[in-house]
């Protein structure tokens, strides 16, 4: 079902995008508000859609390939998607010099990456500011984390955070309350746990581990 969604809601995207290139800053308010509500709720359900079909990946799929991970290269392809919103809220992103290197699945731990970095842009301070690091736990798990600048979430909601349709005003204001849990589920199949460490009025810090792969050395420690 979510298959036959995607392609014609990318013809509608498509069109919308056009229409406000055209006609998105013209002299008629109306007609420009209008496109952009359509692109707007257009992108919105692309986005329900796509994590529809990852979740349903990741329950079915038992065997994927488990590599080293070119976590640098990750990262750049997630600002790669990202790009639009990175520029659209004027979003800092704060990356370190060299990556420890893990193993795990790249395309789902690539989506673990858009899901973290787009809530922090969307939910982080104004003009966001967002900090990608990694840390060598001394338990053979690599920590991967990123930190906003954002109102912070309170200590009672922060058990909530990644059960599914969890919608909480500091993390998810106009989502569906799916993508922190598909975190959750892809994080748990590759061997790892997620995390958030906040504290209301200084930011939040959003992590997730994986193992470290068998390599002679490890930057991050």
């Amino acid at each position: 079902m979510a298959h036959d969604l995607k392609n014609p809601l990318s013809i509608l995207i498509g069109f919308a995008e056009v229409l406000a290139q055209d006609y998105g800053e013209g002299e008629d308010e109306v007609l420009a508000q209008g496109i952009r509500v359509i692109l707007e709720n257009g992108r919105r359900i692309e986005n329900i859609i796509r994590e529809l079909l990852l979740l349903a990946e990741v329950r079915q799929l038992d065997e994927i390939t488990i590599e080293p991970l070119d976590m640098a290269g990750i990262v750049v392809e997630t600002r790669n998607r990202l790009s639009n919103l990175i520029a659209e809220h004027e979003a800092k992103i704060i990356v370190p010099a060299a990556w420890p290197t893990a193993e795990g699945h790249r395309p789902w731990v690539e989506e673990i990456w858009v899901n973290y970095l787009s809530n922090a842009i969307r939910y982080g301070g104004r003009p966001p500011k967002v900090e990608l690091g990694a840390m060598v736990q001394s338990d053979g798990m690599i920590r991967f984390w990123v930190r906003d600048n954002g109102k912070g979430i309170p200590k009672e909601d922060q058990h909530r955070i990644f059960v599914p349709f969890t919608k909480l005003q500091q993390v998810n204001t106009k989502g569906h309350g799916l993508g922190l849990s598909i975190v959750q589920r892809i994080t748990t199949k590759l061997g790892g746990t997620v995390g958030v460490e906040s504290d209301p009025g200084a930011g939040s810090l959003f992590w997730f581990t994986l193992p470290m792969a068998e390599t002679p050395d490890q930057p991050g420690t």
